[in-house]
């Protein structure tokens, strides 16, 4: 048998044994679906089922699929993880899934419907006229599509079949498709340091589309340095173990060819990223060995993984070393001494590299337009391409590019061909040309004529005529700063939409990740093999880059931007009123999507900020709100699990305390005017709050100052415990009771007095006090635009 041949043959086995396992756990015939499959495709994949297998217990037909997150334990086993499953149905972007109860996942129902749809789709599949790579590669995404729920075959809790095709797979493909597996392999590691520089040290000017147009580069990047790789090797999608937020892990062969491979590609991506660049972000790779059995024993998996991180954060901290025969070139001065520099990124141009910046909506400065160089002008272009709803993204080789140096009228798709000799192009219609084409956020890839199917969180406000329209009359913009309609929206629009909505007139910037990851993937899942790996991985990254989408839509889709979502955090922009409520949400919806584990939470932070703030001040802030949040300790001892606003951290139990009486504040002030167009109580109420707050963090300092002096003269075993400010009394109990009394004494109206007094008794409680000036700090800025435009000052 020929090379070719072996290879398509084992192909052709791991799709006969994938639909065979769907149709016996789902307790129906295949029929017709293997009659052009091998049919000792069982016997002759046996030796890999069982390095898979180990000691696992076989799954029953027709059991449940564990979710992988009620795998993760606490170090000492204390928390009560609750045991959740997932409901066999197809992949659906439309709404978040939640995991339920084992008697609740296991209706027959459900597997027939799935098994009805999936033979009919496998079909479709099969009948296509393309070559076996292709059709394995679309196979793997139909797999995703109907199997991510589908219990694996070996019994591996939490592990999918989709999870178990992929690791038998990539053993399969990294064993050259021989009778038996290989010995021993390559875990090759990659990652790209440096991203927030690259990413966020740019200018405001413009920043709306440039800022995702970096964002979603560095993804590409990370995703063509795969595609070299596997090109290179000969390796199928399911080689890949996880590829998220810059990361990823690839299974290859063993041999001097991978680690020729390896260090071939980090050389000519890291020389053409300096030349484009100049070195603000680079390419590390690494790879260590591992055995088949290491694959699939946890401790020994973990230490490899420890060794293949360990090279990683060596090599992080000797960037660009294989460049060392040509420091010259590093340290060379760059341009011709002009004293003309790129509005977004501030590198020298001239007329022969840059050209005017684009409209964006905002006032330039000075008689002379600003220039924009051709790369910074791509990442403008890729923001706005990558922007639709419906999108398709093709992928095509471009080897005659490859290693070839850059020019300075390149953008961001001639830099990735020069560094991997792939194409990439993005379209709103389905694309006719060749390559390889993937449906973006279409799980039902084969009816929007894909060959498979990406996940990209991709919500973009667009301008819209109202926008123009204040641009011209309100902010009197120069016509040649006028963008067009459908364009995306600057931050200043962003700010605006804030202020049309009443509130103060700022962008929001929001930040959210899932805490503690790195326990997480380390040790709280205490066997985690590569196949549960690329489960714990595969499932954050559909959160992130795929449900988080409808969750933003469902916000307001044309006041909100995500600059960045995938892995396990995000980063959003967009009109500030809106962030808050979206991050509880996020929360919710996560917490609800690992079953309500106690160990698995989300923390973040949200920043208020001018549309023309330094944006790399603007990602500090946003990042240093979330790493107080992250710092946050609970009085019972728990940490993180919190919300970081208006200079405030507050778990999320107290926040949705903190959302109830910020709407209930807005109620009273009459926001939300009553029938007969009057104000319940005057904006006074937002003072009194606020006063009370800060008396009662006044008393807590000072009492905590009283107890730290008198501890300095007591000795270690008579010192005096510090108050808590959960059960702290001072000046304020009696002044809230005086200054609320006497609103409610005002008011006529006996709902208006009754609500008050429901919130005087809320803020009798130090608890409920610690976090009433977070309500109505809130309530002041959603009402502060409105405020303005009668004429009264901002306070």
């Amino acid at each position: 048998m020929s090379e070719r041949r072996k290879i398509e043959d084992a192909k052709s086995c791991l799709i006969a044994l994938a639909i065979d396992w769907v149709a016996r756990w789902s307790d129906h015939d295949p029929g017709d679906l293997l009659a052009d499959l091998p049919a000792n495709a069982d016997e002759r994949l046996q030796p890999y089922r069982v390095l898979l297998a180990g000691s696992w217990s076989p799954t029953e037909p027709g059991a449940p699929l564990l979710s992988i997150f009620s795998r993760v334990r606490d170090p000492d086993r204390q928390a009560e993880v609750p045991q959740r499953y997932w409901q066999p149905t197809p992949l659906s972007l439309e709404e978040v899934p939640r995991p339920v109860e084992k008697a609740q996942a296991g209706h027959v129902q459900d597997r027939t419907t799935l098994w009805e749809g999936f033979q009919e789709e496998a079909k479709q599949l099969l009948r296509l006229p393309i070559d076996a790579d292709a059709r394995f590669e679309a196979f793997t995404h139909l797999l995703h599509k109907w199997a991510w729920a589908v219990p694996c075959r070996y019994g591996e809790p939490g592990v999918s079949l989709y999870d178990e095709f992929r690791a038998m797979s990539a053993v399969v493909h990294a064993s050259g498709c021989a009778a038996e597996p290989a010995g021993e392999f390559l875990l090759v590691g990659g990652d790209i340091p440096g991203i927030q520089d690259f990413v966020y040290t740019i200018t405001s000017k413009g920043a709306a589309k440039g800022l995702r147009g970096r964002s979603f580069f560095l993804q590409l990047l990370s995703d063509a340095v795969v595609r070299r790789l596997r090109a290179e090797l000969e390796l199928p999608e399911c080689n890949v173990v996880y590829a998220a937020g810059g990361n990823f892990v690839l299974l290859a062969p063993a041999g001097a060819r991978t680690r020729e491979v390896v260090d071939q590609v980090r050389r000519q991506v890291n020389a053409r990223l300096v030349e484009a660049i100049q070195g603000d972000t680079a390419l590390v790779l690494e790879a260590v060995p591992v055995s088949a059995n290491d694959l699939f024993t946890p401790a020994r998996f973990k230490q490899v993984r420890d060794d293949l991180a360990r090279r990683l954060a060596e090599a992080k901290n000797r960037p660009l070393r294989e460049l060392a025969d040509g420091w010259a070139v590093l340290f060379e001065p760059k341009g011709q001494g002009s004293d003309r520099s790129c509005a977004v990124c501030r590198i020298e141009v001239d007329d022969d590299t840059s050209k005017p910046l684009e409209r964006t909506g905002e006032a330039t400065e000075g008689v002379e337009a600003p220039r924009i160089c051709y790369l910074c002008d791509s990442f403008a272009a890729l923001a706005r391409d990558i922007r639709h709803e419906e999108l398709w993204m093709t992928v095509d080789e471009k080897w005659e590019m490859l290693d070839t140096r850059v020019q300075p009228r390149d953008g961001w798709a001639d830099l990735l061909s020069r560094m991997t000799g792939f194409d990439y192009q993005f379209s709103d219609k389905p694309p006719k040309g060749k390559g390889t084409v993937l449906a973006l956020n279409r799980p039902d890839f084969l009816e929007a004529g894909a060959q498979g199917f990406r996940l990209l969180a991709n919500v973009t406000p667009r301008t819209t005529q109202d926008d123009i329209r204040y641009l011209r009359e309100k902010a009197k913009s120069e016509e040649r700063d006028m963008p067009e309609e459908g364009d995306i929206r600057s931050f200043a629009l962003l700010a605006h939409a804030a202020a049309t909505a009443g509130a103060i007139e700022r962008v929001g910037v929001l930040r959210m990740d899932v805490d503690g990851l790195g326990y997480v993937f380390g040790g709280g899942v205490p066997d985690l093999t590569m196949p549960a790996l690329s489960a714990l991985s595969g499932a954050l990254d559909r959160f992130f880059s795929g449900y988080l989408n409808g969750l933003v839509r469902a916000q307001a889709e044309n006041d909100l931007y995500i600059i960045y979502a995938g892995g396990d955090d995000l980063f959003l922009v967009g009109a500030w009123h809106h962030l808050p409520n979206l991050a509880a949400n996020i929360r919710n919806e996560f917490k609800a999507f690992v079953g309500d584990n106690p160990l698995l939470s989300l923390s973040g932070g949200v920043t208020l900020e001018g549309a023309k703030f330094p944006l790399y001040r603007a990602a500090e802030r946003a990042e240093e709100a979330e790493a107080r949040a992250k710092r946050y300790i609970r009085p019972d001892g728990r940490r993180k699990d919190a919300f970081c606003f208006l200079d405030t951290v507050v778990d999320w139990e107290e926040w949705a305390w903190v959302q109830q009486w910020k709407d209930e504040i807005l109620w009273l002030i009459g926001a939300q005017e009553d029938a007969k167009g009057e104000r319940r109580l005057p904006r006074a109420l937002l003072q009194v709050v606020q006063s009370l707050h800060q008396l009662y963090r006044a008393g807590l300092r000072d009492a905590r100052r009283r107890i730290r002096r008198e501890n300095r003269k007591r000795p270690p075993d008579k010192k005096l415990p510090l108050p808590d400010p959960q059960m702290f009394f001072g000046r304020w109990t009696w002044m809230q009771a005086y200054s609320l009394t006497r609103l409610r004494d005002r008011s006529k109206d006996e709902e208006v007095k009754a609500r008050l007094k429901e919130l005087q008794k809320q803020l009798m409680r130090p608890d409920r006090v610690r976090v009433s000036g977070l309500a109505a700090r809130w309530a002041e800025y959603l009402t502060r635009g409105s405020e303005r435009q009668e004429g009264r000052s901002e306070g």
